[in-house]
């Protein structure tokens, strides 16, 4: 029982160090999208710093927002493991009760009685 919840926190702290780790967009990249929709497009655009001032803006955003979801499932992941394991851990108290009880049950019939 504690073998499989060492194990599974281990999981966990792995996967939430894996979901942290946001992916950043590469602006040459962006660049380089840009250029392409420019040669592809029939249309003439006037100012491209500020084209590519609000792309990089936008992208910047985007990752942002993104890196602010990422916490909040990760968060709730938690959340959700956390209470898995209390409820094992309470499962496991009980059982060893109950097997208490029966192995304490199983010698009082055992015991003749007089």
């Amino acid at each position: 029982m504690r073998i499989v919840i060492v194990l599974s926190c281990l999981i966990v702290i792995g996967l939430v160090f894996s979901a942290i780790q946001v992916p950043t967009i590469d602006f040459a990249k962006v660049e380089e999208a840009i250029n392409d929709v420019k040669s592809k497009s029939q249309v003439n655009i006037a100012d491209e710093d500020t084209l590519k001032k609000t792309v990089n803006l936008i992208v910047k955003e985007l990752e942002a927002d993104q890196r602010t979801r990422l916490k909040y499932l990760v968060s709730a992941y938690l959340v959700i493991w956390l209470v898995f394991m209390l409820y094992l851990v309470r499962m496991g108290k009980q059982q060893q009760s109950l097997d208490k009880r029966l192995s304490q049950l199983e010698q009082d019939t055992e015991e003749p009685v007089e």
